[in-house]
């Protein structure tokens, strides 16, 4: 038996790490419900202003990254990505959302969207808070018909 530490790992690497993880969670679930999802919002000349990304796995979406540009922040951008991202994720069947974010970010955000604090890691990475928060997927609060 080796053991290896890197801080390189090729994305080969990691695939093959994320491959087996699959296979071993399939025995549980169906794991080929599992969908990346992502929202962009572009400028007049096709420049990517904002953005969403995420998955979707049985009733959960989750948001992996939320970016407005900063010159755009706090024109509802953001607010616009959450619903289309949560309105797509409804349709797939999901009934639950889950998001995690900093001290620092955007906590009185995702708050405002309906979502509601779980659980804080403390000192996370040192000195910051990092906040996990879920929301109940309402058709009509999502914006839905």
């Amino acid at each position: 038996m080796n053991i290896i530490v890197t801080d390189t790992p090729s994305a080969a690497e990691i695939e093959e790490l994320r491959q087996n993880l699959v296979i071993y969670n399939s025995q549980y679930f169906d794991t080929s419900s599992l969908k990346a999802l992502a929202v962009f919002i572009t400028d007049s000349s096709g420049e990517k202003i904002a953005g969403i990304s995420g998955s979707t796995l049985g009733s959960w979406l989750s948001i992996h990254y939320l970016w407005v540009s900063s010159n755009q922040r706090h024109a509802g951008l953001g607010s616009t990505l959450i619903k289309t991202a949560e309105k797509e994720a409804f349709s797939r069947g999901c009934k639950y959302a889950q998001v995690d974010t900093y001290s620092f970010q955007a906590r009185p955000f995702y708050e405002r969207q309906g979502y509601q604090l779980q659980m804080v890691l403390e000192q996370c990475p040192v000195e910051h808070q990092k906040y996990y928060l879920t929301k109940m997927l309402d058709p009509a609060l999502c914006g839905i018909d």
